[in-house]
Parts: C-alpha cells; sequence; structure tokens
C-alpha cells in the first residue's frame, strides 16, 4: 500500500470516528438515561407488568420497523455524489421521493397497528384495559417513522445535532418515570409516558431534518410535478435495504415478542433489562453505525472499492479494541448488574447480561461490513445475509427455548451474526 493510499485510509477512518465523537454526549446521557428510566420502571412495576410494557414498545416498534423504508441509506448512497456534484435539483426529487414515502409508510404503520392489535393481544395475554392503550399507541407508530430526516442530518454531517436530538426520549422517559414513581403510577401510566415519548422524538427529528434542507434551499415540494424524474433505481434499492433492515429489526424485537408469548412476560422483562444494559455497551457500535455509512459512501465515491474496504476494516478494528474491555466488565460484573438496574427480583437476567455483551462485537463487524456492501450498492448482498442469518436465528430460537430457556434468545442471536458476517464479506470483496 502506497503512502497517499495509507494516509487517505487513516483520514477516513479519523472522520468516522470524528462524527461519531460528536454523537458521543448525547449518546453517554442517552444510555445513562435509559438505564436510569428502565430501573425506576422496573422497581415500580416488577417483573410481570415490566415485561408487558416492553412487549406493547416491542410491538410497535416491530409494526414501524415492518411499514418503514430505509429511505435515510438512499438519501445517503444516491445523495452524495449528488451533493459532491452540486446537483441541486436530482438531490430534491430523491428527497422528494423519500419523504412521500415515510408519508406513506405512516399511514400503512397505523392501519397495520390497529388491524394486529387483537391478535397481538390474545397472544400476549393482554388486558382490555392495555389493549385500549395498544390502539391508542397506534398514534405514535407513524412517529417512529423518521429514515428520511435522520438520513438528511447524516449527509449534511450534523452530528452534533443527532447527538442531541436522541436525548429527547430518554429525558422525558427518565422525568416521566420518576414523576410516576413518586404518585405511585401503576402499567397504564407508564405506558401513556411511553407514548409521549414516541410523539415527542418523532416530531423532533422532523423538525431539525427539515430546517437542514430549508437552510440550503433543498426543501422539495412534495405535490406538483418534480424537477427531475425519479431514478429506478431508488425504488429497488430502498426495497431490498427496507427487507433487510426489517430482519435486523426483528433480531431484537421479534424474540422479546417470541420469549413473551412462550415463556410469560417475566421472562421477557429479564431479556429487556439485559438488552438495555447491552445497548448501554453498545453505544460506541451505534455511533460507528451513525458515521461510518456516509463516509464509506465518499471513499467509494471518490476512491474506490479497495480503499473503502480498509477504512471499513481499520474502522472495526478500533471498534472492537474500544469495546473489548467494557464486555469483559459487563461478563465479570452480570449478577451486580442485574440487581443493580432490576433489583433481586431481576437476578436470574445475570446470564442473559453477560451473553448479549458478548454479541457487540459481532454487532461491530456486521454493521461496519452491512454499511461496506451498501456503500458498493450492493443491497441484495445485505438482504441475502440477512434471510439466511434470520432463518439460523428462529429456528435455532425456537428449537433451544425449550431446552435451556430465555438463554436460548442471546444464543440464536449470536449464530445470526455470525452467518450475516461471512455472507457480508463475501458481498463486500466478491
Amino acid at each position: 500500500m502506497t503512502d497517499a493510499a495509507t494516509s487517505s485510509t487513516g483520514q477516513s477512518a479519523r472522520n468516522i470516528f470524528r462524527n461519531a465523537r460528536s454523537l458521543v454526549s448525547g449518546k453517554a446521557l442517552a444510555g445513562v438515561l435509559s438505564l436510569a428510566y428502565l430501573a425506576i420502571a422496573a422497581r415500580s412495576l416488577g417483573p410481570s407488568d415490566m415485561g408487558v410494557l416492553v412487549l406493547v414498545h416491542a410491538y410497535a416498534m416491530v409494526i414501524a420497523g415492518l411499514a418503514r423504508f430505509q429511505s435515510w441509506q438512499a438519501v445517503i448512497r444516491f445523495g452524495s455524489p449528488m451533493l459532491a456534484s452540486g446537483d441541486d435539483a436530482t438531490l430534491k426529487s430523491l428527497l422528494r421521493y423519500t419523504i412521500r414515502l415515510d408519508l406513506l409508510s405512516g399511514v400503512v404503520s397505523v392501519l397495520a397497528s390497529v388491524a394486529v392489535a387483537s391478535f397481538a393481544g390474545k397472544l400476549m395475554g393482554w388486558s382490555d384495559d392495555v389493549l385500549r392503550l395498544v390502539y391508542i399507541n397506534s398514534i405514535a407508530v407513524p412517529f417512529m417513522i423518521t429514515a428520511t430526516p435522520t438520513g438528511v442530518l447524516r449527509l449534511f454531517d450534523q452530528f452534533r445535532t443527532l447527538g442531541w436530538q436522541i436525548t429527547i426520549m430518554p429525558i422525558t422517559r427518565f422525568v416521566g418515570a420518576i414523576t410516576l414513581w413518586v404518585v405511585d403510577g401503576g402499567l397504564n401510566a407508564f405506558i401513556v409516558l411511553w407514548i409521549a415519548s414516541l410523539l415527542l422524538d418523532g416530531a423532533s427529528l422532523w423538525f431539525f431534518g427539515l430546517r437542514a434542507l430549508r437552510a440550503r434551499n433543498l426543501m422539495p415540494a412534495l405535490t406538483g410535478k418534480a424537477e427531475r424524474r425519479a431514478d429506478p433505481a431508488w425504488l429497488p434499492f430502498m426495497i431490498k435495504t427496507n427487507l433487510s433492515s426489517s430482519l435486523e429489526m426483528t433480531h431484537l424485537l421479534a424474540p422479546l415478542l417470541i420469549v413473551g408469548a412462550v415463556l410469560g412476560s417475566g421472562a421477557a422483562g429479564f431479556l429487556k433489562i439485559a438488552q438495555n444494559l447491552a445497548n448501554v455497551l453498545a453505544q460506541p457500535i451505534q455511533m460507528l453505525n451513525h458515521a461510518i455509512f456516509p463516509e464509506l459512501s465518499k471513499v467509494e465515491v471518490g476512491a474506490g472499492r479497495k480503499q473503502m474496504l480498509r477504512v471499513c476494516l481499520r474502522a472495526i478494528a478500533i471498534a472492537v479494541a474500544v469495546s473489548a474491555p467494557i464486555v469483559l466488565l459487563f461478563t465479570i460484573f452480570r449478577r451486580e448488574l442485574a440487581t443493580l438496574v432490576g433489583g433481586p427480583e431481576f437476578l436470574d437476567a445475570a446470564p442473559l447480561i453477560a451473553l448479549m455483551a458478548l454479541v457487540q462485537p459481532l454487532t461491530i463487524a456486521s454493521l461496519a461490513l452491512s454499511s461496506a456492501v451498501l456503500a458498493r450498492g450492493r443491497a441484495g448482498w445485505e438482504l441475502s445475509g440477512q434471510i439466511i442469518g434470520a432463518i439460523v436465528h428462529f429456528g435455532l430460537l425456537m428449537i433451544l427455548l425449550s431446552a435451556v430457556g430465555v438463554i436460548a434468545a442471546p444464543l440464536a442471536l449470536m449464530a445470526n451474526f455470525l452467518v450475516l458476517i461471512i455472507v457480508l464479506v463475501i458481498g463486500a470483496v466478491k
């Protein structure tokens, strides 16, 4: 490798982690507050009601995840060369296309949430009071569909804005959880709080995204004739990335619903405690995920595939090295973490915490490799990997649940990521 290539690789990796650092303050605060409000909810509600709260929220997230298109990836993949060349008219056409898809997805998500709620309620054993709140929660589901504003802020390198925006939901839940703890609020009150936080989170992200477009005179007209015709490559790319994202989303949310249906809401509560603790560990991973795809897309456009892959591998190595000591600490102090967050009733979550921590290095590699594959425009490879991984994941989950109980969830998740990584490596280098 030449000195120039080495220097370029290092600079691109530095750009990724510089942008990721812009998210540090917000991500760190969000992670701490998420643990805090979860701890308050767990101690206020107990394992069973805590599990119901988790399942209601997971239901909404699954509906939103299935309904939305991952238009933020299209904004970056196709918008990066448009932005670099100053082709504002075509960029406006792309943004018009993705915003309209987001709005359509919002309508579909409400209809789907209402239509499936009764079936989900029977499967999960929800009371009529909880089911009524699930119907009300349908109002908030479209506010989870924020793909275009997310893509816009990443495209324009507004990572600091993203970093602070992500604190809105955890701050709302933290303040609300303290209030409900003081007044002895029950399950229904916590569900209402979760709904309110989703509304604020989605509305704020759309506000910041649209403000960024107006500041650059890039706000497209959503009605009438577009300035440029839609590129036929946009929709197939978004369909593939949407399917991939839907499968990826199910790896965390669907196991909660399956565990809740098979083992009860208490087991789902234990799994959620472990997932949220792992999310604290995953903060550097999420920062990498926010920052790496825009940078890899730019390197792919400007320097080609080999240079882009060097940047990707360097980013993976750094992120894994940073996370390794924290993974070790989570594994050693799993029992203390379980009781610290949930209280003595949640001690059974300890082995789940250790296993979910061990999942994180695999998550790092899969996220970075997914970005590399998408930067090459090879969304079909990511989709193939997600499909094969999902088959392995849910096949093992259903087989192991009856044999080993709730720890089947992280074990099956590990198998999924290993399969996905193998497929992504082939797709990235082939």
